[in-house]
């Protein structure tokens, strides 16, 4: 009997058990999909990594020798070394393009191997050049052509052994002033050392470790990086571990952004979906007093009829649970992998539902049966005598506001909507927080744009004004690259990479040397702009949260290849979107007695194409060119930008449907007094709009400030070498309220129409 009870209470209140269904669907397809997402990111990145046998550290640092690779194969905690010799050269290719390339000479491979596309496995004695895939599919090359290659003005020519992708290079780009990747207009590829052109002036400037037994502490990882300096008797070295490889780390950081937002998004339905099961299930076992009192006297014990009224909220809850990580595991990552995988390389993308799914799923289950009891309990408590007697009224208090001499000053539509309200606080509060559940979810979408549009601009606008950043070649005299400087008016930049050590840390950032010009801007964490002072150094902001420092402390750091550390008290902190490390002028890099030598400039007149061409430039970056990459990949967020419109206006409906149900059944005896007393039907429905206005005015304005906390939480789970201001542009907080506002009152001019529905006689009899 209470099966068909529960069937049937489920069909005449379909709409408030749909939405809640919809809420705990749209809460577990999110989490469920976002969750299957990142877990199969986790995976496909340990597989890729366990079938290259990815290294756990990489050396940097000049000529090492084979007496050095001796003494660290010597240590137990070792697994095996390689050296390998790292150069920026070209490739030339089609009609006289010559695109930048990392070359990778490697005298052994014990760890880090290529993974093979199309072609022949690697090996260090065959003859040839492996290439990555996507530079080969842009310039039509395949295996078996024959590539020329150019290093410091020396040409050589390889034939292409195989077609690659490589772990170390999972995310990469051209140049730090590069914020969204542009596949194969560069690459890499890898060679035996043999095919070095040069075989008499061969060196080596990398070592690849593969540990034994790799620590996941930072300070396992420290200890490890000490043992191989005093190893090598260098501290002109850097060590650089997993976490410290641009594009593992990135992709890492992507992963965990994910787990972030499935967590948050889904919080949200979920918070709404349980205040959706609160108010149906307090109105339906209020509604149904004497219904509960009739089984109790048929001999139904207070368990069976308890778990009855809780079997509501198990039975929506779990069918929208289980129906929405279900579907969300199908679909949702297939979303997302197009613009992930242009974005990431990787040989095989997964997807794969984690324990945590299922934790949810039966976190949803039982917060919902837990809020089923609580709203049923006070019906349940009474014995059957007296449940069978309609409720008691309420002993109504007037509030302050009544008791004022303003109350009678307000009207009686007034009068009549903050009294609701005041009485039905629950119903009201569940309105409120539908809208802005909305509004933040708008807010959060069109945030998202407005972010990645405001990099653009203040990278590309605000911090550097030159149109055209000039890389120079290795083999450029000083003179010559004061002569290029002069030809063009630009400002010359030493870009480089150094470490950063505090008593616990220690983290590989960038080094910038500015010399005069005015090309390159920095602001400070305002957004203001500033003058780096001459002496000592400035730090970015991300790097000195990372670091626990701030302006006005000292720092230890040192560049990649010098023995020496410097200790400098940080003058100036200034915000940057990449490139997070330390900038200083020229006049106090050559205090310290470093020899000023610039790796490009910036300027604004147009590079010649003979100069492009020159053996004297490795490469001219448009800065056009990088606002037009930046733009192009803007598929992924806005693919989030569309999810996330389309669940706030989904929510929207949802939320305030429901609650326009709730309250209409509720206030009918109400409505159909109002009508008795001879007011229209287009009066009343203004009454009940007035309120729905006031109720999405609360909503949006707390929807506008958790919207923008909730984006700023989602910015500061960038990776640690990107730096996302949080903004949002006017035009986007009136997309949001517009949205926000034609949501609600499309919704309560629907239900206001019910109004005309009203049956007189079943609204105004006595209870029988």
């Amino acid at each position: 009997m209470l099966k068909r009870k529960l069937l049937r209470d489920l069909w005449q209140n379909r709409t408030q058990f749909i939405s809640i269904f919809l809420m705990a669907f749209l809460g577990l397809f999110v989490f469920a999909g976002i969750d299957a997402e990142s877990t199969g990111i986790g995976i496909s990145t340990a597989q890729y990594y366990e079938e290259t046998n990815l290294a756990d550290n990489w050396v940097m640092g000049t000529s090492f020798s084979t007496e050095e690779v001796k003494r660290l194969e010597a240590l137990p905690q070792i697994a095996s070394v390689d050296r390998k010799l790292v150069l920026e050269g070209k490739a030339k290719v089609g009609d006289g393009e010559e695109p930048s390339m990392e070359f990778n000479f490697v005298e052994s491979m014990n760890s880090s191997f290529p993974y093979i596309k199309e072609g022949e496995a690697f090996d260090v004695d065959k003859e040839g050049v492996w290439l990555e895939e996507l530079f080969a599919k842009k310039w039509n090359l395949q295996v078996g052509d024959y590539v020329r290659l150019e290093y410091e003005g020396i040409l050589f020519t390889e034939q292409i052994r195989g077609i690659i992708i490589h772990p170390e290079y999972v995310f990469y780009s051209l140049d730090s002033d590069s914020m969204m990747p542009n596949y194969g207009t560069y690459g890499y590829a890898y060679l035996s050392s043999k095919e070095y052109p040069i075989q008499d002036e061969l060196y080596y400037n990398y070592i690849v470790i593969k540990q034994t037994n790799a620590g996941e502490s930072s300070e396992e990882s420290m200890e490890f990086k000490e043992l191989v300096k005093d190893t090598l008797n260098r501290q002109n070295i850097v060590v650089l571990d997993r976490k410290q490889n641009g594009g593992i780390e990135a992709i890492a950081s992507e992963q965990s952004q994910h787990e972030e937002m499935g967590i948050m998004f889904s919080a949200v339905f979920l918070l709404i979906a349980v205040m959706g099961i609160v108010t149906t299930m307090t109105r339906m076992t209020s509604n149904q007093r004497i219904q509960i009192g009739t089984l109790k006297a048929l001999g139904f014990g207070k368990r069976k009829i308890t778990w009855h009224y809780m079997s509501y909220g198990i039975v929506i809850s779990s069918l929208g649970s289980i129906v929405g990580a279900v579907l969300g595991y199908l679909y949702l990552p297939l979303l997302f992998l197009p613009s992930m995988s242009a974005y990431y390389i990787l040989p095989n993308w997964v997807t794969q539902m984690s324990v945590k799914t299922y934790y949810a799923i039966v976190l949803a289950i039982l917060v919902s049966t837990l809020v089923s009891f609580l709203a049923c309990r006070k019906e349940l408590k009474d014995m059957p005598a007296i449940t069978l007697k309609p409720a008691a009224p309420k002993n109504i208090r007037h509030s302050m506001l009544e008791k004022s001499r303003m109350w009678l000053s307000l009207n009686f539509s007034t009068q009549w909507n903050v009294r609701d309200v005041l009485r039905n606080k629950a119903r009201s509060l569940m309105g409120i927080a539908g809208v802005a559940g909305c509004t933040m979810l708008l807010l959060c979408a069109f945030g998202c744009s407005d972010c990645v549009k405001e990099i653009a601009v203040w990278q590309y606008g605000e911090l550097v004004t030159g149109q055209y950043k000039v890389i120079f070649g290795q083999q450029v005299t000083n003179l010559e690259k004061r002569q290029y400087k002069q030809q063009y008016k630009g400002q010359s930049v030493q870009e480089g990479s150094c470490e950063f050590r505090t008593d616990s840390l220690v983290k590989k950032g960038g080094i910038t040397i500015l010399d005069e010009g005015n090309y390159l801007h920095f602001q400070n964490a305002d957004g203001e702009e500033i003058i780096l002072p001459q002496q000592g150094i400035s730090m970015s902001v991300k790097m000195a949260q990372v670091l626990g420092i701030k302006q006005g402390d000292f720092i230890e750091w040192h560049i990649v290849g010098e023995k020496e550390w410097q200790r400098s008290r940080i003058t100036a902190l200034y915000r940057t979107p990449t490139g997070q490390g330390i900038t200083l002028s020229r006049e106090e890099y050559e205090s310290l007695q470093y020899d000023f030598n610039p790796t490009s400039f910036y300027t604004n007149m147009t590079i010649p194409q003979y100069v492009k061409d020159s053996d004297d430039i490795s490469g001219v970056i448009s800065i056009e060119q990088l606002k037009i990459d930046l733009d192009k990949n803007m598929e992924m967020m806005n693919l989030m930008v569309g999810i996330l419109i389309v669940a706030a206006v989904l929510l929207g409906i949802i939320v305030l449907y429901n609650m326009g149900v709730l309250s209409f059944l509720e206030k009918t005896r109400e409505v159909a007094t109002l009508k008795v007393l001879g007011f229209s039907s287009g009066r009343i429905r203004r009454i009940l709009r007035q309120q729905n206005n006031w109720i999405t005015i609360i909503g949006i304005v707390a929807g506008l400030i958790l919207g923008y906390q909730f984006l700023d939480i989602m910015m500061q789970t960038m990776s640690e070498d990107n730096d996302m201001p949080t903004v949002v542009y006017l035009a986007s907080y009136l997309y949001s309220i517009i949205g926000t506002w034609i949501t609600s009152t499309g919704v309560n001019y629907m239900l206001s129409g019910k109004v005309k529905t009203i049956c007189m006689v079943d609204a105004l009899k006595d209870v029988e």
